[in-house]
């Protein structure tokens, strides 16, 4: 049995459970992943980074769940690996934490791989042919000036970190309130997208679609449908969700995820999504990447072929992980 723990930022030690302030679906998918893990001879912890004891290379202390329920381990775990599933506004401020523990412990995904993908601007430099026109902005006089250069009369503004559609704007210029923003941002091309996913989707509707890579090999794809009068495609904003069988992917899409993915390669063992919107005209566009994809969509809409497709792929990418340590 090999123990693999989840690390985040914080400390909920004094709670009763975890995931108590999440969504319930986001509780049960992590419910559901730590039992599935059983069958593969892993056991899952969760722990905050800050419990790992560099003299012992142990965590002091960590959650896990068994029987139905969670409970508290207070004496110490050793870990064969780690699984970063840390939020992205900590990347840089833990980069030096994280590589300290990665000398003694592999960590998956590496804490480079983290910090140059999971920023918003560094997605666009690496994949700007793909994405839509961006620009950097540190104050409020270049945000004016980032508007007015980008045509139409709406726009996407984003931090350089975040999930879930916390933080962003998007809507019309003329509403853009540059003082309350969290800089520096990004000012985006604003796309428009009333008509989903061109062969796929059932009617017209804001819809996106997330590919689902594990090792730079596809695992599986849905698509966010966002709730009628919203232009929020995230779960977390009211969104729904609906599997994409791998044949009604555009082919166009998979082009481009093809050169993506190839750029990523330079870490060979990772976990991450990549979304896609397409413009009235069938033309799609990268949006955003995620390192840490959730597994609550999953637990939601997925199959148990699917489920159980998606965490064999994980167990084996740890497993040649281990096995190169």
């Amino acid at each position: 049995m090999k123990n693999i723990v989840v690390i985040y930022n914080g400390d909920d030690w004094y709670k009763d459970v975890p995931f108590r302030d999440a969504s319930k679906q986001t509780r049960l998918s992590f419910e559901d992943w730590y039992m599935r893990a059983e069958r593969y001879d892993i056991k899952f912890y969760r722990a905050s980074i800050n419990w790992f004891d560099d003299e012992i290379t142990a965590f002091t202390k960590a959650w896990t769940y068994e029987n139905g329920r969670w409970i508290k381990i207070d004496n110490p775990i050793v870990p064969d690996a780690i699984y970063d599933k840390t939020a992205g506004k900590y990347d840089y401020k833990l980069f030096d934490r994280k590589m300290a523990i990665a000398r003694k412990v592999p960590i998956y995904n590496h804490p480079l791989f983290r910090t140059i993908t999971n920023n918003k601007l560094s997605q666009y430099m690496l994949f700007s042919a793909h994405m839509p026109a961006t620009i950097l902005a540190s104050n409020a006089a270049e945000v004016r000036s980032a508007l007015e250069q980008m045509s139409g009369s709406q726009t996407v503004i984003k931090p350089l970190h975040g999930s879930g559609g916390f933080g962003i704007f998007i809507g019309a210029k003329k509403d853009v309130n540059t003082a309350s923003l969290p800089y520096p941002v990004i000012v985006q091309e604003f796309i428009v997208s009333t008509k989903g996913i061109p062969g796929f989707s059932q009617r017209d509707e804001v819809a996106d679609l997330r590919l689902i890579y594990t090792d730079h090999k596809l695992v599986y794809a849905l698509s966010r449908i966002a709730a009628e009068g919203s232009l929020f495609t995230n779960f977390h904003q009211g969104a729904r969700a609906v599997l994409v069988p791998d044949e009604n992917i555009p082919s166009r899409v998979m082009e481009m995820a093809r050169d993506i993915t190839q750029t990523l390669k330079t870490f060979p063992h990772a976990h991450y999504s990549l979304d896609f919107i397409f413009d009235d005209n069938g033309r799609p566009f990268l949006v955003e990447m995620n390192t840490t994809p959730g597994f609550d969509l999953l637990h939601i809409v997925g199959t148990e072929d699917i489920k159980e497709r998606n965490f064999e792929a994980f167990a084996a990418s740890i497993g040649s992980v281990l096995h190169s340590k």
